[in-house]
C-alpha cells in the first residue's frame, strides 16, 4: 500500500546508501531496521513489500510472527537480516533467546492496524 512504502522506501534508499553492515550465518544478528506491526496479517504483508522493493539488492529481510515454527524462522534470522519486521510477541522471544541484537537499530517503525 502508499503508507507502507511511505515508510519503507526512505528507509531502504538510506540502508543502501550508507552500506550494508551484518554477519552472514550467524547465531545473533543485529539488524539496522526494525518494524514493529500489531498483527501477522500486517507483519507478512509489509515483509513482502520490503522483499519487493529491496529486489536484486543484498538487503536481506527477515519476518517474524507467532502461530508459526519457531525454527524456520530461527534459521532465517541467522543465514542474515538487515531489517527485521516482526509482531512484538515474537520479537520478544527471539530478543530474550539471544538470537537478535536490538543494540545496531538505527531505524525503528512502529505500524499500527
Amino acid at each position: 500500500s502508499g503508507k507502507t512504502a511511505a515508510f519503507l522506501l526512505p528507509v531502504l534508499t538510506k540502508m543502501m546508501e550508507d552500506g550494508l553492515s551484518g554477519s552472514k550465518f550467524s547465531e545473533v544478528q543485529a539488524p539496522a531496521a526494525l518494524i514493529i506491526s500489531p498483527t501477522r496479517e500486517l507483519t507478512v504483508q509489509i515483509h513482502m513489500e520490503a522483499r519487493k522493493f529491496s529486489h536484486q539488492t543484498s538487503l536481506r529481510a527477515v519476518v517474524c510472527y507467532g502461530g508459526v515454527s519457531v525454527a524456520h524462522q530461527l534459521r532465517q534470522i541467522e543465514n542474515g537480516c538487515h531489517m527485521i519486521v516482526a509482531t512484538p510477541g515474537r520479537l520478544k522471544d527471539f530478543a530474550e533467546k539471544r538470537k537478535l541484537s536490538l543494540a545496531s537499530v538505527k531505524y525503528l517503525i512502529l505500524d499500527e492496524a
